[in-house]
Protein backbone atom coordinates (compact mmCIF):
# COMPACT_ATOMS: atom_id res chain seq x y z
CA UNK A 1 0.00 0.00 0.00
CA UNK A 2 2.80 2.37 0.92
CA UNK A 3 4.67 1.46 -2.27
CA UNK A 4 1.57 2.16 -4.38
CA UNK A 5 1.14 5.55 -2.72
CA UNK A 6 4.82 6.34 -3.24
CA UNK A 7 4.55 5.43 -6.94
CA UNK A 8 1.40 7.53 -7.25
CA UNK A 9 3.21 10.49 -5.69
CA UNK A 10 6.19 10.04 -8.04
CA UNK A 11 3.86 9.95 -11.05
CA UNK A 12 2.16 13.15 -9.93
CA UNK A 13 5.57 14.69 -9.30
CA UNK A 14 6.32 14.31 -13.00
CA UNK A 15 2.83 15.18 -14.24
CA UNK A 16 2.67 18.44 -12.32
CA UNK A 17 5.62 19.71 -14.38
CA UNK A 18 3.84 18.63 -17.57
CA UNK A 19 0.81 20.70 -16.53
CA UNK A 20 3.06 23.66 -15.68
CA UNK A 21 4.83 23.41 -19.05
CA UNK A 22 1.50 23.35 -20.91
CA UNK A 23 0.37 26.41 -18.97
CA UNK A 24 3.61 28.25 -19.80
CA UNK A 25 3.30 27.49 -23.52
CA UNK A 26 -0.20 28.96 -23.53
CA UNK A 27 1.08 32.08 -21.78
CA UNK A 28 3.89 32.50 -24.33
CA UNK A 29 1.66 32.01 -27.37
CA UNK A 30 -0.98 34.41 -26.01
CA UNK A 31 1.30 37.34 -25.16
CA UNK A 32 3.64 37.01 -28.18
CA UNK A 33 1.91 39.65 -30.34
CA UNK A 34 1.69 42.12 -27.43
CA UNK A 35 5.37 43.00 -27.80
CA UNK A 36 5.71 41.64 -31.33
CA UNK A 37 4.04 44.83 -32.58
CA UNK A 38 6.34 47.23 -30.72
CA UNK A 39 9.44 47.22 -33.00
CA UNK A 40 7.26 47.69 -36.11
CA UNK A 41 4.60 49.96 -34.62
CA UNK A 42 4.37 52.63 -37.35
CA UNK A 43 4.50 50.06 -40.14
CA UNK A 44 1.65 48.07 -38.56
CA UNK A 45 -0.40 51.26 -38.24
CA UNK A 46 0.06 51.86 -41.97
CA UNK A 47 -0.84 48.22 -42.67
CA UNK A 48 -4.20 48.67 -40.89
CA UNK A 49 -4.77 52.17 -42.25
CA UNK A 50 -4.79 53.85 -38.83
CA UNK A 51 -2.61 56.14 -36.72
CA UNK A 52 0.17 55.18 -34.32
CA UNK A 53 -1.97 56.38 -31.43
CA UNK A 54 -5.10 54.43 -32.42
CA UNK A 55 -3.03 51.27 -32.85
CA UNK A 56 -2.63 51.35 -29.04
CA UNK A 57 -6.13 49.88 -28.83
CA UNK A 58 -4.84 46.59 -30.20
CA UNK A 59 -2.52 46.05 -27.23
CA UNK A 60 -4.95 47.78 -24.88
CA UNK A 61 -7.36 44.90 -25.42
CA UNK A 62 -5.01 42.79 -23.29
CA UNK A 63 -5.52 45.26 -20.44
CA UNK A 64 -9.25 45.89 -20.88
CA UNK A 65 -10.29 42.24 -21.03
CA UNK A 66 -8.11 41.42 -18.03
CA UNK A 67 -9.64 44.24 -15.97
CA UNK A 68 -13.23 43.29 -16.83
CA UNK A 69 -13.27 39.52 -17.21
CA UNK A 70 -10.61 38.08 -14.88
CA UNK A 71 -12.98 38.39 -11.89
CA UNK A 72 -15.89 36.88 -13.81
CA UNK A 73 -13.82 33.92 -15.01
CA UNK A 74 -12.46 33.00 -11.56
CA UNK A 75 -15.42 30.80 -10.50
CA UNK A 76 -15.01 28.83 -13.75
CA UNK A 77 -11.27 28.41 -13.11
CA UNK A 78 -11.90 27.16 -9.57
CA UNK A 79 -14.57 24.64 -10.56
CA UNK A 80 -13.25 23.57 -13.98
CA UNK A 81 -9.54 24.38 -14.03
CA UNK A 82 -8.64 22.21 -17.04
CA UNK A 83 -11.59 23.37 -19.13
CA UNK A 84 -10.79 27.01 -18.34
CA UNK A 85 -7.25 26.59 -19.66
CA UNK A 86 -8.54 24.92 -22.83
CA UNK A 87 -10.94 27.84 -23.30
CA UNK A 88 -7.97 30.19 -22.96
CA UNK A 89 -6.10 28.30 -25.68
CA UNK A 90 -9.18 28.19 -27.94
CA UNK A 91 -9.77 31.93 -27.68
CA UNK A 92 -6.11 32.71 -28.33
CA UNK A 93 -5.95 30.38 -31.32
CA UNK A 94 -9.27 31.63 -32.74
CA UNK A 95 -8.21 35.27 -32.35
CA UNK A 96 -4.90 34.69 -34.13
CA UNK A 97 -6.35 32.71 -37.03
CA UNK A 98 -9.02 35.36 -37.58
CA UNK A 99 -6.32 38.05 -37.40
CA UNK A 100 -4.44 36.23 -40.14
CA UNK A 101 -7.51 36.04 -42.43
CA UNK A 102 -8.95 39.55 -41.91
CA UNK A 103 -5.72 41.12 -43.27
CA UNK A 104 -5.92 44.95 -43.33
CA UNK A 105 -9.28 45.43 -41.56
CA UNK A 106 -8.65 47.54 -38.42
CA UNK A 107 -12.06 46.97 -36.80
CA UNK A 108 -11.92 43.19 -37.21
CA UNK A 109 -8.29 43.25 -36.09
CA UNK A 110 -9.44 44.95 -32.90
CA UNK A 111 -12.03 42.19 -32.40
CA UNK A 112 -9.30 39.57 -32.87
CA UNK A 113 -7.15 41.14 -30.18
CA UNK A 114 -10.24 41.21 -27.97
CA UNK A 115 -10.53 37.42 -28.35
CA UNK A 116 -6.83 37.01 -27.54
CA UNK A 117 -7.34 39.24 -24.50
CA UNK A 118 -10.23 37.04 -23.35
CA UNK A 119 -7.85 34.09 -23.58
CA UNK A 120 -5.44 35.98 -21.34
CA UNK A 121 -8.17 36.60 -18.74
CA UNK A 122 -8.45 32.83 -18.25
CA UNK A 123 -4.79 32.33 -17.32
CA UNK A 124 -2.95 35.51 -16.28
CA UNK A 125 -4.17 35.52 -12.66
CA UNK A 126 -3.72 31.75 -12.32
CA UNK A 127 0.01 31.12 -11.43
CA UNK A 128 -0.48 31.40 -7.66
CA UNK A 129 -3.56 29.16 -7.80
CA UNK A 130 -1.81 26.65 -10.07
CA UNK A 131 1.03 26.35 -7.53
CA UNK A 132 -1.43 25.76 -4.70
CA UNK A 133 -3.35 23.18 -6.73
CA UNK A 134 -0.47 21.08 -8.05
CA UNK A 135 2.67 21.75 -5.99
CA UNK A 136 3.88 21.08 -2.46
CA UNK A 137 4.59 23.95 -0.07
CA UNK A 138 8.33 23.94 -0.65
CA UNK A 139 7.88 24.03 -4.45
CA UNK A 140 5.44 26.89 -4.70
CA UNK A 141 7.86 29.80 -4.94
CA UNK A 142 9.59 28.26 -7.96
CA UNK A 143 6.40 27.02 -9.66
CA UNK A 144 4.78 30.46 -9.25
CA UNK A 145 7.90 32.07 -10.73
CA UNK A 146 7.95 29.74 -13.75
CA UNK A 147 4.22 30.15 -14.42
CA UNK A 148 4.26 33.94 -14.04
CA UNK A 149 7.46 34.69 -15.92
CA UNK A 150 6.57 32.50 -18.86
CA UNK A 151 4.55 35.60 -19.77
CA UNK A 152 7.72 37.70 -19.69
CA UNK A 153 9.54 35.11 -21.77
CA UNK A 154 6.73 35.35 -24.32
CA UNK A 155 7.09 39.15 -24.35
CA UNK A 156 10.85 38.86 -24.78
CA UNK A 157 10.46 36.34 -27.62
CA UNK A 158 7.82 38.46 -29.33
CA UNK A 159 9.98 41.56 -29.22
CA UNK A 160 13.21 39.80 -30.22
CA UNK A 161 11.73 37.75 -33.08
CA UNK A 162 9.95 40.80 -34.48
CA UNK A 163 13.09 42.97 -34.20
CA UNK A 164 15.25 40.45 -36.04
CA UNK A 165 12.67 39.37 -38.63
CA UNK A 166 11.80 42.93 -39.69
CA UNK A 167 15.29 44.38 -39.52
CA UNK A 168 16.31 46.24 -42.69
CA UNK A 169 13.52 45.13 -45.06
CA UNK A 170 11.86 46.92 -47.97
CA UNK A 171 8.37 48.35 -47.55
CA UNK A 172 7.16 45.98 -50.26
CA UNK A 173 8.13 42.99 -48.11
CA UNK A 174 6.49 44.18 -44.91
CA UNK A 175 2.90 43.02 -45.52
CA UNK A 176 3.92 39.45 -46.31
CA UNK A 177 6.33 39.24 -43.39
CA UNK A 178 3.78 40.64 -40.95
CA UNK A 179 1.22 38.07 -42.06
CA UNK A 180 3.88 35.36 -41.71
CA UNK A 181 4.48 36.48 -38.12
CA UNK A 182 0.77 36.19 -37.32
CA UNK A 183 0.64 32.77 -39.04
CA UNK A 184 3.58 31.54 -36.96
CA UNK A 185 1.86 32.66 -33.76
CA UNK A 186 -1.45 31.07 -34.84
CA UNK A 187 0.23 27.71 -35.57
CA UNK A 188 2.05 27.86 -32.22
CA UNK A 189 -1.22 28.60 -30.38
CA UNK A 190 -2.93 25.67 -32.11
CA UNK A 191 -0.15 23.27 -31.09
CA UNK A 192 -0.36 24.61 -27.53
CA UNK A 193 -4.12 23.92 -27.52
CA UNK A 194 -3.35 20.22 -28.00
CA UNK A 195 -0.75 20.29 -25.23
CA UNK A 196 -3.20 21.80 -22.75
CA UNK A 197 -5.45 18.75 -22.69
CA UNK A 198 -3.03 17.67 -19.95
CA UNK A 199 -4.64 20.23 -17.63
CA UNK A 200 -7.94 18.30 -17.64
CA UNK A 201 -6.51 15.82 -15.15
CA UNK A 202 -6.93 16.70 -11.46
CA UNK A 203 -4.19 16.12 -8.88
CA UNK A 204 -4.49 12.53 -7.64
CA UNK A 205 -2.86 13.49 -4.34
CA UNK A 206 -3.86 16.95 -3.16
CA UNK A 207 -0.71 18.57 -1.87
CA UNK A 208 -2.38 21.38 0.06
CA UNK A 209 -2.79 20.14 3.64
CA UNK A 210 -4.70 23.19 4.81
CA UNK A 211 -7.73 23.77 2.60
CA UNK A 212 -9.20 26.68 4.54
CA UNK A 213 -9.88 29.49 2.07
CA UNK A 214 -12.51 32.20 1.85
CA UNK A 215 -14.73 32.17 -1.21
CA UNK A 216 -13.54 34.19 -4.18
CA UNK A 217 -15.99 37.05 -3.57
CA UNK A 218 -15.39 37.07 0.19
CA UNK A 219 -11.66 37.24 -0.55
CA UNK A 220 -12.04 40.22 -2.85
CA UNK A 221 -14.26 42.00 -0.33
CA UNK A 222 -11.77 41.35 2.48
CA UNK A 223 -8.91 42.81 0.46
CA UNK A 224 -10.66 45.95 -0.80
CA UNK A 225 -12.10 46.71 2.65
CA UNK A 226 -8.68 46.65 4.34
CA UNK A 227 -6.84 49.98 4.25
CA UNK A 228 -3.37 48.44 4.35
CA UNK A 229 -4.25 46.01 1.57
CA UNK A 230 -5.35 48.89 -0.66
CA UNK A 231 -2.01 50.67 -0.17
CA UNK A 232 -0.15 47.40 -0.76
CA UNK A 233 -1.84 46.65 -4.07
CA UNK A 234 -1.80 50.22 -5.38
CA UNK A 235 1.90 50.68 -4.62
CA UNK A 236 3.07 47.34 -5.99
CA UNK A 237 0.83 47.51 -9.07
CA UNK A 238 2.24 50.94 -9.96
CA UNK A 239 5.66 49.41 -10.55
CA UNK A 240 4.30 46.44 -12.51
CA UNK A 241 2.03 48.68 -14.60
CA UNK A 242 4.93 50.97 -15.51
CA UNK A 243 7.08 47.97 -16.45
CA UNK A 244 4.45 46.88 -19.00
CA UNK A 245 4.53 50.20 -20.89
CA UNK A 246 8.14 51.24 -20.15
CA UNK A 247 9.53 50.05 -23.49
CA UNK A 248 7.08 52.23 -25.44
CA UNK A 249 7.69 55.31 -23.29
CA UNK A 250 11.47 55.03 -23.18
CA UNK A 251 11.73 54.00 -26.82
CA UNK A 252 9.95 57.24 -27.75
CA UNK A 253 12.53 59.22 -25.77
CA UNK A 254 15.36 57.40 -27.53
CA UNK A 255 14.00 58.18 -30.99
CA UNK A 256 13.58 61.84 -30.04
CA UNK A 257 17.24 61.91 -29.02
CA UNK A 258 18.20 60.49 -32.42
CA UNK A 259 19.11 56.96 -31.36
CA UNK A 260 18.78 54.20 -33.95
CA UNK A 261 16.31 51.32 -34.27
CA UNK A 262 19.09 48.91 -33.27
CA UNK A 263 19.89 50.90 -30.11
CA UNK A 264 16.24 51.04 -29.07
CA UNK A 265 15.98 47.28 -29.60
CA UNK A 266 19.05 46.62 -27.47
CA UNK A 267 17.85 48.64 -24.48
CA UNK A 268 14.38 47.08 -24.62
CA UNK A 269 15.76 43.53 -24.74
CA UNK A 270 18.07 44.21 -21.80
CA UNK A 271 15.10 45.65 -19.90
CA UNK A 272 13.10 42.44 -20.49
CA UNK A 273 16.06 40.21 -19.58
CA UNK A 274 16.60 42.22 -16.39
CA UNK A 275 13.07 41.39 -15.22
CA UNK A 276 13.52 37.66 -15.75
CA UNK A 277 17.04 37.59 -14.26
CA UNK A 278 15.98 39.43 -11.09
CA UNK A 279 12.95 37.18 -10.64
CA UNK A 280 15.10 34.07 -11.11
CA UNK A 281 17.70 35.24 -8.58
CA UNK A 282 15.10 36.18 -5.93
CA UNK A 283 13.27 32.88 -6.51
CA UNK A 284 16.51 30.92 -6.06
CA UNK A 285 17.21 32.68 -2.76
CA UNK A 286 13.68 32.17 -1.44
CA UNK A 287 13.55 28.55 -2.63
CA UNK A 288 16.63 27.72 -0.57
CA UNK A 289 14.90 29.09 2.51
CA UNK A 290 11.70 27.21 1.70
CA UNK A 291 13.57 23.92 1.35
CA UNK A 292 15.14 24.55 4.74
CA UNK A 293 11.69 25.08 6.27
CA UNK A 294 12.37 28.64 7.40
CA UNK A 295 10.47 31.85 6.74
CA UNK A 296 11.42 33.46 3.46
CA UNK A 297 12.85 36.98 3.64
CA UNK A 298 10.44 38.45 1.08
CA UNK A 299 10.85 41.98 2.41
CA UNK A 300 14.63 42.01 2.06
CA UNK A 301 14.43 40.82 -1.55
CA UNK A 302 11.62 43.24 -2.40
CA UNK A 303 13.16 46.36 -0.90
CA UNK A 304 16.65 45.67 -2.27
CA UNK A 305 15.56 45.06 -5.86
CA UNK A 306 12.93 47.85 -5.89
CA UNK A 307 15.48 50.35 -4.55
CA UNK A 308 18.08 49.36 -7.13
CA UNK A 309 15.62 49.77 -9.99
CA UNK A 310 14.15 53.03 -8.70
CA UNK A 311 17.47 54.83 -8.17
CA UNK A 312 18.71 53.65 -11.55
CA UNK A 313 15.52 55.12 -13.04
CA UNK A 314 16.16 58.45 -11.29
CA UNK A 315 19.73 58.45 -12.57
CA UNK A 316 18.53 57.74 -16.10
CA UNK A 317 15.93 60.52 -16.08
CA UNK A 318 18.38 63.15 -14.87
CA UNK A 319 21.34 62.24 -17.08
CA UNK A 320 19.68 60.48 -20.02
CA UNK A 321 21.09 62.82 -22.68
CA UNK A 322 24.65 62.50 -21.37
CA UNK A 323 24.89 58.75 -20.62
CA UNK A 324 27.05 56.69 -23.02
CA UNK A 325 24.91 54.13 -24.80
CA UNK A 326 26.78 51.11 -23.38
CA UNK A 327 26.07 52.30 -19.84
CA UNK A 328 22.45 53.09 -20.78
CA UNK A 329 21.93 49.47 -21.83
CA UNK A 330 23.08 48.13 -18.47
CA UNK A 331 21.06 50.75 -16.59
CA UNK A 332 17.97 49.46 -18.37
CA UNK A 333 18.83 45.94 -17.25
CA UNK A 334 18.66 47.05 -13.59
CA UNK A 335 15.58 49.22 -14.17
CA UNK A 336 13.87 46.16 -15.62
CA UNK A 337 14.86 44.20 -12.52
CA UNK A 338 13.40 46.84 -10.21
CA UNK A 339 10.17 47.54 -12.08
CA UNK A 340 9.13 44.06 -13.17
CA UNK A 341 11.43 41.54 -11.53
CA UNK A 342 9.35 40.86 -8.44
CA UNK A 343 5.90 39.90 -9.74
CA UNK A 344 5.98 36.28 -8.51
CA UNK A 345 7.68 37.30 -5.25
CA UNK A 346 4.96 39.86 -4.61
CA UNK A 347 2.27 37.26 -5.34
CA UNK A 348 3.68 34.89 -2.71
CA UNK A 349 4.27 37.71 -0.22
CA UNK A 350 0.72 39.06 -0.61
CA UNK A 351 -0.67 35.55 -0.20
CA UNK A 352 1.25 35.16 3.05
CA UNK A 353 0.02 38.53 4.23
CA UNK A 354 -3.66 38.16 3.34
CA UNK A 355 -4.20 34.44 3.96
CA UNK A 356 -6.78 32.79 3.94
CA UNK A 357 -8.03 34.70 0.88
CA UNK A 358 -8.23 32.88 -2.45
CA UNK A 359 -5.09 32.84 -4.60
CA UNK A 360 -7.15 33.92 -7.62
CA UNK A 361 -8.37 37.00 -5.73
CA UNK A 362 -4.76 38.08 -5.14
CA UNK A 363 -3.87 37.43 -8.80
CA UNK A 364 -6.93 39.19 -10.22
CA UNK A 365 -6.69 42.35 -8.11
CA UNK A 366 -2.95 42.61 -8.73
CA UNK A 367 -3.35 42.12 -12.50
CA UNK A 368 -6.33 44.44 -12.92
CA UNK A 369 -4.77 47.37 -11.02
CA UNK A 370 -1.48 46.93 -12.90
CA UNK A 371 -3.40 46.88 -16.19
CA UNK A 372 -5.27 50.05 -15.20
CA UNK A 373 -2.00 51.82 -14.38
CA UNK A 374 -0.39 50.77 -17.66
CA UNK A 375 -3.49 51.61 -19.72
CA UNK A 376 -3.75 55.07 -18.11
CA UNK A 377 -0.08 55.88 -18.65
CA UNK A 378 -0.10 54.67 -22.25
CA UNK A 379 -3.27 56.46 -23.37
CA UNK A 380 -2.64 59.70 -21.46
CA UNK A 381 1.05 60.26 -21.85
CA UNK A 382 1.56 59.13 -25.43
CA UNK A 383 -0.83 61.78 -26.74
CA UNK A 384 1.30 64.00 -29.03
CA UNK A 385 1.27 67.11 -26.79
CA UNK A 386 2.49 65.02 -23.84
CA UNK A 387 4.96 63.04 -25.91
CA UNK A 388 7.99 65.04 -24.86
CA UNK A 389 7.54 64.64 -21.10
CA UNK A 390 5.40 61.51 -20.80
CA UNK A 391 8.27 59.27 -19.75
CA UNK A 392 9.52 61.65 -17.06
CA UNK A 393 6.06 62.31 -15.60
CA UNK A 394 5.18 58.62 -15.35
CA UNK A 395 8.48 57.90 -13.61
CA UNK A 396 8.11 60.77 -11.13
CA UNK A 397 4.74 59.30 -10.13
CA UNK A 398 6.66 56.27 -8.80
CA UNK A 399 8.08 58.28 -5.87
CA UNK A 400 5.03 57.75 -3.65
CA UNK A 401 4.62 53.96 -4.20
CA UNK A 402 8.39 53.50 -3.86
CA UNK A 403 8.41 55.32 -0.53
CA UNK A 404 5.50 53.25 0.76
CA UNK A 405 7.08 49.92 -0.18
CA UNK A 406 10.48 50.76 1.29
CA UNK A 407 9.18 52.33 4.52
CA UNK A 408 5.93 50.53 5.30
CA UNK A 409 5.49 47.28 3.36
CA UNK A 410 5.90 44.23 5.59
CA UNK A 411 5.05 40.59 4.94
CA UNK A 412 3.02 38.78 7.60
CA UNK A 413 3.49 35.01 7.54
CA UNK A 414 -0.09 33.88 8.15
CA UNK A 415 -0.03 31.09 5.58
CA UNK A 416 3.37 29.85 6.73
CA UNK A 417 2.14 29.64 10.33
CA UNK A 418 -1.12 27.94 9.35
CA UNK A 419 0.61 25.30 7.22
CA UNK A 420 3.62 24.71 9.48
Amino acid sequence: MKEDRKQQKNNQGLYQWVVLTSFCLNSISNIFMFTGLTPIWSEVAIYYGTTDYDLNWFTNMYYITLIIFSYLFNPIIIKYFGISQLLSCCLTSLGLWLLYYVKHNYQLGLLCFGLIGLGEAFYFQVPLYLSKLWFAHDQRIISTFIAQYSNNIGMLLGYTVSSVYFNDIDESEFDQRFENLILFNAILATIVLGCNFTTLKSPSIHLDIIEIRLSIWESIKKIIMAEEAIFDFLSISSFIGLSWCYTILFGTQQYQLGQTYFQVTQTNIYFQVGQIAAAAYCTWQLQRQSKAGIQQDYDKQIKTVISLGFWMLVFEIILFEYIPFVILVFINFFIGAGLGGLYSVFLESLMEKHFPVQELAIGSIFASISSTVSLTITMTLVIPKFLKYGFQISCYLMIIPFSYIVLFYKTQFRRFEAEA
